[in-house]
């Protein structure tokens, strides 16, 4: 599963470079760069709710980034 949210978040990151690159490109008048962030949305939007639902599911398990005493 943590390879998986890896993998998904890289392709996250590539889409905002693909964004970036297409509106300096276009210069803004594109429509690709408002394809590759809608997609970056909605990836990260899917990504959050898996993430929800493999906690609920016990698939991975939260931790606390407290220490114990």
């Amino acid at each position: 599963m943590k390879t998986f949210i890896l993998i998904v978040l890289a392709f996250i990151v590539y889409n905002l470079g693909l964004a970036m690159y297409y509106m300096i490109r276009d210069k803004g008048q594109g429509k690709n760069t408002v394809r590759f962030l809608t997609a970056r949305i909605a990836i990260s939007f899917a990504l959050f709710i898996l993430m929800i639902i493999a906690l609920k599911m016990g698939w991975i398990q939260a931790h606390s980034l407290l220490p114990k005493t």
